[in-house]
């Protein structure tokens, strides 16, 4: 009998998680005010942006639609910055840019600093993908001197990085070291140790550019000791890679083959591909070293085949990607309970046949 039940409880979960938006409806419908809704479709979505896609644009649009009708900037602009954020994943930067843009504006209404400084980082982030470096500054710069003001350290930080990062870009090698050294001293104040890795790496691309390969190894070998501390041995991959290439500069083939062989075994683990771009294109690199440049020639293009790949997938997901639903909150009142009490009415049915049958065999 306690294996039935099992197995209808297990039935019965598995119902009501196929109708998560459902339910999510049902209870917004219950709730005293609009605001409420926005934030449980906003937090719900948020919750979700990375693993599913569909299921959290649907939650921002019903955030939207509930923003929309409270009248209020602030709860209306949590609804525009999850859409940009959505967009922004799925690639489709324009539209992210309008919604990010929507979020500030009205941020800006009510003064909400904090909201402000985070809307600035997200059209910095576009503007620095889009290639206008000058606006992605000054976006940056912008959230950096709030974020200063409302002393929010870990934000702080990542505006130090993300300066940094766009200064690699520009070329501005000093400039960016500046600021992931000064992210770096922050972080291990804090202990933080993401950032901590995130900044290592970071410094060892600038020591490989300014061809200071030993320090390059450095940065890179404590950025795997802080990784380790974090237990995030996927992302080790990208600091093995840092090691190779540096050696390879060295024109060191045994060392950098040794770290080539470490990365790309943890890449194959966690199959982190966008690792394995980067593997290949040091594998060429490697193999030019060696003067075996039939094969340097073949990596190079096993990487711009794999990349080309990537591009052409990540293409069909967006295109597949949340299509536009119905968001009516009315339209499931009326099918949602019975659709539930239908199924559980079911389910006791097979409960009370299979206890009839169970009784019979003893």
């Amino acid at each position: 009998m306690r294996h039935l039940f099992f197995i209808f409880f297990i039935l019965n979960l598995l119902n009501v998680c196929s109708q998560d938006l459902d339910s999510l409806k049902t209870v917004a419908a219950k709730l005293p005010n609009d605001t409420s809704r926005v934030n449980l479709f906003y937090n719900e979505g948020f919750s979700h942006r990375a693993s599913n896609a569909q299921y959290s644009y649907d939650c921002a649009k019903l955030a939207e639609k509930f923003g929309q009708k409270a009248g209020l900037p602030l709860y209306a602009a949590k609804a525009c910055n999850l859409l940009g954020i959505l967009f922004y994943r799925k690639g489709d930067l324009i539209s992210a840019l309008t919604y990010h843009k929507n979020a500030l504006k009205l941020r800006t209404v009510i003064n909400d600093k904090k909201g402000i400084a985070q809307s600035q980082t997200n059209l910095g982030n576009i503007y620095s993908e889009l290639g206008r470096y000058k606006l992605a500054e000054i976006a940056y710069l912008s959230a950096l001197d709030i974020n200063n003001e409302l002393k929010i350290e870990k934000q702080i930080d990542n505006c130090l990085l993300n300066l940094g990062v766009l200064s690699t870009e520009l070329k501005m090698i000093s400039v960016a070291e500046s600021y992931f050294n000064r992210a770096l001293k922050n972080s291990e104040k804090r202990f933080d140790y993401e950032m901590q890795a995130s900044c290592l790496n970071n410094l060892a691309v600038i020591n490989t550019i300014r061809q200071n390969y030993d320090a390059a190894i450095a940065n890179s070998l404590n950025s795997i000791k802080v990784k380790d501390l974090m237990d995030n041995e996927m992302e080790m991959a990208d600091s093995y890679l840092n090691i190779a290439v540096a050696y390879i500069k060295k024109k060191e083939a045994l060392p950098a083959l040794e770290n080539l062989k470490i990365a790309d075994s943890i890449i194959l683990k966690f199959n982190y591909l966008a690792a394995k771009i980067q593997s290949l294109k040091a594998y060429s690199e490697y193999y030019e070293l060696e003067h075996n440049y039939e094969k340097a020639f073949e990596q190079l293009q096993q990487c711009t085949v794999l990349k080309d790949s990537l591009t052409k997938a990540n293409k069909q997901i967006d295109e597949n990607n949340f299509t536009e639903t119905s968001t009516a909150l009315q339209e499931i009142k009326s099918t949602n309970g019975f659709s539930v009490i239908y199924f559980n009415l079911l389910m006791i049915v097979f409960l009370l046949c299979g206890l009839f049958i169970f009784k019979h065999k003893r």
